[in-house]
């Protein structure tokens, strides 16, 4: 539809970016929607074991992920909260202060995976992961299964794809062993993702349960509202507490790559809510549409 110019924006598959590279009409979205493998504590008892979630999500080289599989401008993530949400008092990005254990690291994964077979007293261990029944999802899912099998030897990752709802259903119902999930803000701060891994928090289905964590995110939607830079802070030091603990693993920031008539001016794209404003868009005829330059006068 866009080529035939019935449409003057449009988002792109993977597989359709390298058509258009170099094109001008080409360009790419980040949202601060974070995808992840959440993991159930309560389904696979052997979850429970801090080790062992660490190992998962320092096995997967997401980096690799986002350039092999998705190619669509999506940014590796080893943070729950996704870059540009929220500013601190200072300015700078939320997302970026908070250094994180969940780096690519295979050799630290290894460790950590060794430990957790000590204290769980097994060599093996076997999980089903749910995800989508699209066929991204299932290349996706099998970048996972394969960096996760090959870096931790005796872990084995079964897939399951079923279609969205189901998916959505059996997670929150808390019936899935883990399964690869997202999360998008709807409002720009923190508080919009970490609350999500609270104690009562529908979405929190793992079992994962830090009483730390849950006292320090009801400071800051009360006592701590008034004082920016201590709640900063508190925010700060829940989101390390969950990455250390790591309840869920991490993977990337999802991107779009979107095909954009170059005579569209004034269409503004946003990370967090509502996906785009349209008030201030216009056509500037005085381009032209193939090759996005000036028209000269004839």
């Amino acid at each position: 539809l866009y080529d035939t110019g019935s449409v003057d924006d449009t988002i792109i598959t993977s597989e359709q970016v390298d058509k258009y590279k170099g094109n001008k009409e080409l360009n790419y979205r980040l949202t601060a929607a974070t995808f992840f493998i959440k993991m159930n504590e309560k389904t696979v008892p052997e979850f429970k074991n801090k080790h062992l979630r660490l190992a998962i999500a320092q096995a997967i080289n997401k980096k690799g992920y986002v350039k092999s599989v998705l190619n669509d401008g999506s940014l590796a993530s080893n943070n729950f909260t996704g870059v540009g949400t929220s500013k601190t008092p200072e300015g700078k990005d939320f997302a970026s202060t908070v250094k994180s254990p969940l780096v690519y690291n295979p050799k630290e994964a290894k460790e950590n995976w060794e430990l957790a077979q000590k204290e769980l007293g097994k060599k093996e261990v076997t999980f089903t992961m749910n995800t989508q029944d699209t066929p991204i999802s299932k290349v996706a899912a099998e970048y996972i299964k394969s960096q996760i099998e090959t870096n931790l030897p005796g872990v084995t990752l079964k897939i399951k794809q079923m279609p969205f709802k189901q998916k959505t259903t059996l997670e929150l119902a808390g019936d899935f062993e883990a399964s690869y999930s997202g999360w998008s803000p709807d409002y720009p701060d923190p508080t919009a993702f970490l609350e999500t891994m609270t104690k009562d928090n529908a979405q929190n289905n793992t079992d994962w349960d830090n009483k730390e964590y849950n006292e320090i995110i009801k400071e800051t939607n009360g006592s701590l509202l008034r004082e920016p830079e201590k709640r900063n802070e508190a925010l700060k030091q829940a989101e390390s507490i969950l990455l250390h603990d790591a309840p869920v693993a991490p993977v990337y920031q999802k991107g779009e790559a979107h095909l954009t008539n170059p005579q569209v001016k004034g269409l503004q794209y946003h990370k967090v809510g509502p996906d785009t404003t349209l008030k201030h868009v216009y056509i500037d005829k005085s381009i032209d549409r193939e090759t996005g330059e000036k028209k000269k006068d004839k």
